[in-house]
């Protein structure tokens, strides 16, 4: 028996519409999509995140690499 091929499995296309009018309508803030979830923050405040309070100790007390052409930041 031949028929339809089923959908395919998995997640539904992201939607890119609400991040990018974000973006438009508040250029002072960046925006981060962190596991479904938004965070929001004023424009070139760091971001940290990590698994545990301790990796996170870790990124503060590390000293600062000098940014490359390729980087663009914790949590971007």
């Amino acid at each position: 028996m031949t028929g339809p091929a089923p959908a395919p499995g998995g997640p539904p296309a992201r939607d890119d519409l609400t991040p990018r009018l974000f973006r438009a309508l508040f250029q002072g803030f960046d925006l981060h999509d962190i596991g479904g979830t938004y965070v929001v923050l004023p424009k070139g405040t760091p971001c940290l995140c990590g698994p545990s309070l301790g990796a996170i100790a870790r990124q503060i007390s590390a000293p600062d690499p000098a940014p490359g052409p390729d980087s663009s930041g914790p949590g971007r």
